[in-house]
């Protein structure tokens, strides 16, 4: 009697990650994370035939998506610096990410197309997978405010290439292959929308956002004759997109690109949500109705429509600051200035120690040293001064990087020299609110500016307000108009005002 041949068993690492699959999936997807990592790991160090390692992998990539949904929205309110936890967690989603993009990446460059074909697999298919891994993990990163991370440039234009090269162009391109262009050119915009300089929630709004419309941007192979507003990416580095007016390419294979009609369609969607128009009727995520989206939208259309430009050189720098990062502890420290019997010493106030990296007529690039930092995020306010007894100047947060949770970068755009501590009480006849710290910002005529208010944001810039500023022993208390608003973020607003002179 001839004996049954028997399949050898599969090896014991395959075998570990298919029994960990097999087992009901934690309340919690967080703790999926590090075993996720190392089947991953594991499965890829084993060389399997690309059909064996392919549904594996797709398992293992739903795994993934779990933890994404999980992880993501404890990330859109985060502040700089990241908690060590929070920040441990968001480092573990990205590096996971990269991992899966890599793997796709590697089964689309070794896979025959007629094995994958007895699967009901494409190529484009495969290269999906892994460029929608790598623009989650590009939105990871840009909501904790790191780099991007090694050759993440790099495999994304290697996926959008394989899935290019392995269609006829002639006939009628998979529906994959609009999707894999569909993520590319959102990640290509994201990237020119300057995200540095956009809060979590707003970076958050954008990529949803362009998760439709990025389709609107334009690319090609060939070198435009102008640089205009163009942007190119160079197969052979590991670089972001650069526009064409700043830096031209060398001699390697480059993509161009541009934003132009992207960014017709986001002035076409302002102008019809500012006239009220729901944003559901126009295929835009519920937020574009609030104020803070539609700001970072103008802001994203502006970028988009022209590269933007250094306008002062910047020298370097290498000198001490210190920084008050809290807008309420900064009031604090202007008050005790102006009063004779402080409420507070300094010891009692929160600043730390920055090294002033390099400035320029307009701000600051600085990097944290020593100290409590907490709350920044772009678009806050902070105070800066050169040292103890020296004016604290007013700059607004353009941009912030954080390589880790002790690391912490700032760009800083000065608005004011100095400033005085004031409170701002809305007029109303119901229902009368209390008064709220504010900052008075000096006028500055070479600026074309009068004085201003900042203060946190709500709408004081729309409706009368009083100011009351103590002035020596007594309260000076004067009714004011608003009148033009300067700066809008998610954190403050700035507007000049006028004074009503018969009401003081």
């Amino acid at each position: 009697m001839r004996r049954k041949k028997t399949s050898p068993p599969p090896p014991m690492q395959l075998q570990q990650a298919l029994d960990w699959l097999a087992e009901p999936k934690q309340d919690d997807p967080l703790l999926d994370l590090v075993p996720l990592r190392n089947h991953i790991a594991a499965v890829g160090s084993l060389g399997l035939p690309v059909l064996h390692r392919l549904k594996i992998d797709e398992l293992l990539q739903q795994r993934a998506e779990r933890i994404d949904e999980a992880l993501t929205p404890l990330l859109l309110d985060v502040k700089l610096p990241l908690p060590i936890h929070l920040g441990t967690v968001a480092q573990g989603l990205i590096g996971l990410r990269a991992e899966l993009g890599e793997t796709w990446l590697q089964v689309a460059d070794d896979a025959d197309p007629q094995e994958l074909a007895r699967i009901h697999r494409s190529r484009t298919q495969i290269c999906l997978q892994g460029i929608f891994n790598l623009s989650r993990q590009f939105v990871a990163t840009l909501l904790i405010s790191i780099p991007s991370p090694i050759n993440f440039w790099r495999n994304a234009q290697a996926l959008y290439h394989r899935a290019h090269d392995s269609v006829d162009p002639t006939s009628t391109l998979p529906a994959e292959m609009g999707a894999i262009d569909a993520r590319f050119k959102a990640m290509l915009a994201l990237t020119a929308a300057q995200p540095e300089g956009l809060a979590p929630r707003e970076i958050a709004f954008l990529a949803d956002y362009l998760e439709t419309h990025a389709a609107a941007t334009r690319i090609d192979l060939i070198r435009p004759e102008t640089a205009g507003d163009w942007f190119w990416l160079d197969a052979n580095l590991d670089q972001p997109p650069v526009a064409l007016a700043r830096l031209q390419p060398g001699n390697g294979s480059c993509l161009y690109f541009r934003f132009g009609e992207l960014a017709d369609l986001a002035a076409h969607h302002l102008d019809q949500l500012n006239d009220g128009v729901p944003p559901l009727s126009l295929g835009l995520p519920i937020q574009a109705a609030g104020a803070d989206y539609r700001n970072a939208l103008e802001r994203a259309r502006q970028c988009w429509a022209a590269p933007r430009r250094r306008s002062f050189n910047r020298r370097p720098q290498a000198l001490r600051v210190e920084v008050c990062t809290q807008l309420s502890t900064l009031w604090t420290a202007l008050e005790n200035e102006v009063q004779q019997e402080p409420k507070s010493t300094d010891c009692e106030l929160t600043y730390s120690d920055w090294t002033m990296l390099n400035e320029s007529p307009s701000g600051y690039a600085i990097v944290h040293v020593v100290g409590e930092v907490t709350g920044i995020v772009p678009g806050c306010a902070v105070g800066l001064r050169t040292g103890v007894g020296a004016a604290w100047q007013i700059c607004l947060v353009r941009w912030a990087r954080s390589k880790s949770s002790t690391h912490v970068e700032l760009g800083l755009e000065v608005l004011a020299p100095s400033a005085s501590p004031v409170r701002i009480q809305a007029l109303s006849t119901r229902n009368p609110e209390p008064p709220i710290p504010a900052l008075l910002l000096p006028a500055l005529p070479g600026l074309n500016r009068s004085e201003a208010i900042l203060a946190v944001r709500g709408d004081y810039n729309v409706r009368p307000f009083t100011l009351l500023q103590e002035q020596e022993t007594r309260l000076r208390v004067v009714e004011c108009m608003p009148h033009r608003s300067l700066i809008e973020t998610s954190s403050v607003e700035v507007f000049e005002f006028i004074r009503n002179a018969m009401a003081d």
